[in-house]
């Protein structure tokens, strides 16, 4: 089964680029990214720019519309991405928990599983 795990955190919450504690946290993802490839379950991901940095398009009465920037305030947005594959929403779970994002207390993923349309 394929699952999307958004991985989602507060702005400002992760460790500065460039410090000492973001090299261990990159570190840690790249480690994460390596065990999940040597299991067989990774199947795509990547961080995202931040929502600044977002195009929000929409269609209103019929005229297609474009946003620049974070369409909606929130507190917390989605940092990356990953999808995977999996045997069920168990091991889903125990692969998301070890992203450094949650492992270190940084944010949170969101596991939701892919729709199947055969």
């Amino acid at each position: 089964m394929r699952y999307t795990l958004l991985l989602v955190a507060k702005p400002g919450s992760e460790p500065a680029f460039g410090t000492d504690e973001w090299k261990s946290y990159a570190a840690a993802f790249s480690s994460w990214n390596e065990r999940a490839a040597k299991a067989g379950i990774h199947r795509g991901g990547e961080p995202v720019q931040p929502p600044e940095n977002a195009t929000t398009i929409q269609n209103e009465d019929g005229s297609v519309k474009l946003q620049n920037g974070p369409f909606v305030e929130t507190q917390k947005v989605i940092v990356g991405w990953y999808l995977i594959e999996v045997d069920d929403l168990d091991e889903a779970v125990k692969w998301a928990s070890k992203i450094p994002l949650v492992d270190r207390g940084y944010g949170l993923v969101e596991i939701r599983p892919s729709v199947d349309f055969k």
